[in-house]
């Protein structure tokens, strides 16, 4: 097409410009999409178990739960996830654990046991002894402990987070302290059964134990909460092992031995007392009945012999018989079983004159 006149052709661009034209656009390309990047940086979404805590240079603006969360980005604002206010958060306790052996210590290495078996030396001084407590009745006692806590305040627990652990484990220490020193032995575990460890005041106790020491912790949480120091938790659950210390578990163990073989000897004797008894009772009833027996024989056989004599006695008549004709026949009767056991019988008239003499001694 030829130029039209009167008009000037635009200069061709160079290839050196052609590139930094491309460049420039590609830079303003990527700048576009890393500020669009950055501007969606916290649109994030909340997982169904937890919740967000917004803070705008760093002060809390609001709490938002579980979905698509839309906030400024970075440095303007933060965001901070927190676990929903019904999910636990396991603590353990680590005052109250294992710690390295401290010069002066027990040789023997015995000690306070735990969850794990392992042995907590007793040192001779008293400041090293921290994992022990005092009962009410002046013996020593081990816990092994775990909490259970939910946040109730996130505001709260955001402003004080670097410093909930140890405050936790502060409180729980002294309420530790306090609780179990407000019990005997008996009443936190089963230590000595000789002292009725196993009444229903003693059981209730150590039933009680978690809900007081559990309680214990609230009420020291609630008092920071009204000094305006709240910490935004508060324990649902305290999961409790407690033990006596090594040292004294033989002394222990001996007790309970001892009563064990006390109850099995007395258990093996209360047997044998039955077992008589319920052989001489047996024995009883055999002799009675045996001596009733006999007595009734011995009763029924009198009474058949001297029947006839009984009857004679008392004028009655015995088979149409009067009495001197009864008589007379029970003679007869009986004077034959006499006359046959003598040796010899001489027969003599008793209305005759005649004598008769027979050998003997002189009468009396």
């Amino acid at each position: 097409m030829p130029p039209v006149a009167g008009s000037e052709a635009a200069p061709a661009k160079g290839a050196w410009e052609q590139a930094a034209e491309r460049s420039f656009t590609f830079l303003f390309v990527v700048v576009c999409l890393l500020a669009v990047a950055w501007m969606l940086s916290n649109c994030r979404q909340v997982p169904p178990d937890s919740r967000a805590i917004v803070l705008r240079l760093g002060s809390v603006v609001r709490v938002e739960g579980a979905g698509l969360l839309l906030a400024l980005p970075r440095p303007f604002e933060q965001v901070l996830t927190l676990p929903s206010a019904d999910r636990q958060i396991a603590f353990t306790i680590y005052a109250f654990q294992s710690a390295a052996p401290a010069e002066g210590a027990f040789p023997s290495g015995e000690g306070l046991t735990d969850a794990s078996g392992a042995s907590t030396p007793i040192s001779h001084d008293p400041a090293q002894n921290v994992s022990m407590l005092m009962t009410g009745d002046m013996s020593v006692v081990h816990f092994d402990a775990r909490l259970f806590y939910r946040i109730t305040d996130p505001t709260a627990y955001v402003l004080c987070a670097d410093h909930v652990a140890a405050a936790l484990e502060r409180l729980f220490v002294a309420s530790s302290v306090a609780v179990a020193a407000s019990r005997d032995l008996d009443t936190i575990l089963v230590a000595r059964p000789d002292r009725d460890a196993y009444s229903e005041a003693a059981r209730a106790g150590r039933e009680g134990l978690r809900p007081d020491l559990l309680a214990e912790v609230n009420r020291r949480l609630g008092e920071l909460a009204e000094q305006g120091a709240s910490l935004g938790i508060t324990v649902s659950r305290v999961d409790l092992l407690p033990s006596i210390p090594a040292e004294a578990k033989p002394a222990f163990d001996s007790v309970l031995y001892a009563l064990q073989k006390a109850e099995t000897a007395t258990a093996q004797s209360r047997t044998s007392a039955e077992t008589m008894s319920q052989q001489a009772n047996q024995d009883r009833d055999r002799i009675l009945t045996d001596a009733q027996a006999m007595a009734e024989e011995r009763t029924t056989l009198a009474q058949t012999r001297t029947a006839a004599i009984t009857a004679l006695s008392a004028g009655a008549s015995a088979q149409g018989l009067s009495a001197p004709m009864l008589s007379n026949q029970l003679y007869q009767e009986q004077v034959g079983k006499l006359l046959n056991r003598a040796g010899r019988v001489f027969a003599a008239d008793g209305a005759g004159g005649a004598r008769l003499i027979l050998p003997g001694g002189a009468r009396q």
